[in-house]
């Protein structure tokens, strides 16, 4: 029987990074493990009850089809959002749009922004990072072209260092800070450094902020700033409920910013059928109407990374990473090898972590930390980790 047809893609021989952990930890569950899974940011708090109660009252007794720029509720309450916390004056109906989370809407964003007939068709990543830039860039036909970063760099890409032959060929280039996996901050100059260089080689800089309220220190920028309203050129901010407000099952996000860009990706969704339902909106309303909740996940996350950085003073052991997200970027201590090789011994002692080397170049010598877990099952693996020697 002839094989069916298939992307080339998927004949290739590799798995998505957090598909592998996913089976790993249900191998050790299945020969009777208990396992400490601090490998996912996927967080286990309860979604607050008052978005629960917001989404379950709006759950029609008639469904019908939801549109993909959503409610008007939902995107002024987007716009009250960025005014409170970027002082940034969005237009509801010009400059945002709902998303199912922020992974849909980065992965289909490279479908509608990339020609890849072009020649002008690169994605420019800057690792060790999240893989769904990647897989974007791959799946729409453009051609990646990744980056690394550096811990004496702070983890931030170098605006005055990049070759402009790659950001001629760029169609996009991706941000994210706070940074997937190492925790580190951008700082308004260096997001005003690559705005103009989106400009000038005329490429989207786009901007993951999915993590942006996790902070532990002072609040982090956006790429998005007053003072290039109201166009935005080229610039586009990904938000996410997922993080802050413990809502990743629910798949609700944004995009934000150039309002020609947004107009394009409007045009687009509707035909992959990726609209969010109303009783989604109704909740991410509530979410992005409320800052409230937010300190109190913020305290939250809080009090477990000063379990493990008490846990890393103990040891010698230290955190290369900075000071916001739910992510540790342990640096693997001598004689422990790799992060591959400490991934192993922790398993060992059943605390599932991510080896930085499945994020990407320059994640070799760390392991990434998901602060997910809740206060009694971090202090039980600070227990395991204790008396941990090479």
């Amino acid at each position: 029987m002839t094989a069916p047809r298939l992307n080339p893609i998927l004949r290739e021989a590799r798995d998505y990074p957090f598909a592998k952990l996913v089976e790993i930890r249900r191998a050790r569950e299945a020969a009777g493990k208990r396992v400490l899974d601090f490998s996912m940011g996927d967080p286990r708090e309860p979604t607050p009850l008052f978005l629960r109660e917001a989404m379950k009252s709006a759950v029609p007794e008639v469904s019908s089809y939801p549109t993909v720029r959503g409610s008007t509720a939902l995107r002024r309450a987007i716009a009250g959002y960025a005014q409170r916390r970027f002082d940034v004056a969005l237009d509801p109906e010009r400059h945002v749009l709902p998303l199912n989370g922020t992974k849909e809407g980065i992965f289909t964003s490279h479908l509608a922004l990339l020609d890849p007939a072009s020649s002008k068709r690169s994605v420019v990543t800057f690792e060790p990072a999240y893989p769904v830039y990647a897989e974007g860039a791959r799946y729409s036909g453009g051609v990646h072209e990744p980056q690394m970063l550096t811990h004496a760099g702070g983890w931030r890409p170098d605006a005055q260092r990049i070759d402009p032959a790659l950001l001629d060929r760029a169609a996009l280039v991706w941000l994210n800070y706070p940074h997937n996996p190492t925790g580190a901050e951008c700082d308004a100059e260096t997001y005003a450094q690559w705005r103009a260089l989106a400009r000038k080689h005329d490429f989207v800089l786009a901007s993951d902020e999915c993590y942006v309220d996790l902070a532990f220190g002072a609040p982090p920028p956006s790429a998005l700033v007053a003072g290039d309203g109201p166009e935005w050129k080229n610039v586009l901010a990904f938000h996410s409920c997922s993080k802050r407000s413990s809502m990743t099952g629910y798949r609700s996000g944004f995009v934000a910013g150039d309002p020609d860009l947004i107009a394009a990706l409007a045009r687009f969704r509707p035909a992959v059928g990726v609209a969010t339902p109303d009783f989604v909106q109704a909740m991410a309303t509530a979410a992005w109407s409320d800052d409230a909740h937010v300190k109190e996940v913020v305290a939250t996350y809080r009090r477990r990374r000063d379990l493990f950085l008490g846990l890393f003073r103990r040891k010698g052991w230290r955190h290369d990473g900075g000071a916001a997200t739910f992510y540790l970027w342990w640096r693997v201590p001598e004689g422990f090898g790799d992060a591959a090789k400490l991934s192993e011994k922790l398993l060992e002692r059943d605390v599932l972590v991510t080896p930085g080397s499945w994020l990407g170049k320059g994640g070799e010598q760390h392991v990434r930390l998901a602060l997910v877990a809740n206060e009694a099952d971090c202090r039980e693996a600070v227990a395991r980790l204790e008396d941990l020697e090479p």
